[in-house]
């Protein structure tokens, strides 16, 4: 037997025939801070993600948190174009998951603009197993144990979205989010990245984070409102506008959401949530105030120019209730007396404040 020969046979035998059938067991792509591997469940970690192109990408950007610099970025990023098999047409599809870690921002406004209108909407539920976060099919929040707080007290978040767009020979632009694996599957990503993001900033609990339960609560469908109808299911919550819908995210003891937008255009017409969940409204510690919003009410709280809130004791421990878009105090009134009601504790705004 040949040199060459037998040296053929040796490869053959450790594997080599493997490899050339595409089945070598290389070592998997890692995401964002190695909490992701490839081809571990979620579309957008699988070739599925690239359609009918055999030659699509998928790249990261990272930036690490440290103990020196506790703040980090990652992006997964994935483009294809191919042709579509169904129609012939021309396909570009370019699509992200992106994740944030760090505090909270210093100011109420940013805060509020961060937290609320990012993952306090009706299309989220909350976090499984207790976590203090919410989540939805596209994305999530997770506010990281007090170990993680920066010196003034403030609560360290990690975010992730999905987003992406779909364009054709024969249509404009389309929104189409990266595949996340549906609202479990996103919050076992959102996890994840958060664990590996504390290891790196070295305030990692001694017990890593982890999803065990399925998500029980999942976000409502859209319901068409007609005149005059109440909104969020709350008797008495008007507004004076036609063509809106509404949507109930989560109604639990911890959390309550709803958010109401235009049934044509999408627009924002009322953002609103009650949180009760202990670390999850520890994100807005600080930002309250020190007085009523007006005569009569419970707790302490303020009306800025996009959004309002108040925090006053129900059933027992604190709740912070939250408006988002209008800044009508009459829409905060019927929500946070109803929220309240439901929760079995007294009004938070003074008898005929909704009206």
């Amino acid at each position: 037997m040949s040199l060459v020969s037998a040296l053929v046979l040796a490869l053959a035998g450790a594997g080599f025939g493997t490899w050339a059938a595409d089945t070598w067991p290389w070592p998997k792509d890692r995401y964002c801070w190695g909490a992701w591997e490839e081809d571990s469940g979620p579309g957008f970690l699988g070739d599925e993600a690239f359609g009918d192109d055999d030659d699509g990408s998928r790249t990261s950007e990272e930036t690490t948190p440290t103990r020196e610099r506790p703040i980090g970025t990652c992006k997964v990023s994935i483009a294809s174009d191919f042709e579509s098999s169904y129609d012939g047409d021309k396909v570009t599809v370019d699509q992200q998951v992106s994740v944030e870690y760090g505090p909270v921002p210093k100011a109420a406004e940013a805060r509020l603009k961060m937290i609320q209108d990012g993952f306090l909407g009706g299309n989220m539920v909350p976090l499984p197993d207790g976590l203090p976060g919410t989540v939805n099919g596209r994305g999530g929040l997770l506010v990281l144990p007090e170990s993680c707080d920066t010196r003034d007290g403030r609560p360290t978040v990690v975010t992730m979205r999905a987003s992406g767009t779909y364009t054709s020979d024969s249509s404009s632009a389309q929104s189409d989010p990266a595949d996340l694996g549906g609202v479990r599957q996103a919050a076992v990503l959102l996890v994840a990245v958060a664990n590996h993001g504390m290891e790196a900033a070295g305030c990692a609990p001694d017990e890593p984070l982890k999803v065990s339960s399925p998500v029980y609560d999942l976000p409502g469908e859209r319901e068409l409102i007609f005149s005059a109808g109440d909104v969020c299911g709350i008797r008495g919550l008007h507004l004076d506008t036609d063509d809106i819908e509404d949507q109930t995210g989560a109604a639990t003891r911890d959390l309550q959401t709803c958010s109401v937008q235009g049934s044509r255009d999408g627009l924002a017409y009322l953002q609103l949530a009650m949180v009760a969940q202990p670390r999850l409204a520890a994100v807005f510690d600080g930002i309250v105030g020190e007085r009523p919003v007006a005569r009569g009410w419970r707790g302490t709280g303020r009306i800025g120019k996009e959004h309002a809130i108040v925090r006053a004791d129900c059933a027992g421990r604190p709740a912070t209730f939250l408006m988002g878009v209008s800044t009508d105090p009459d829409h905060l009134a019927a929500f946070a007396n109803a929220a309240a009601a439901r929760l079995g504790c007294a009004p938070i705004a003074p008898k005929g404040a909704a009206r």
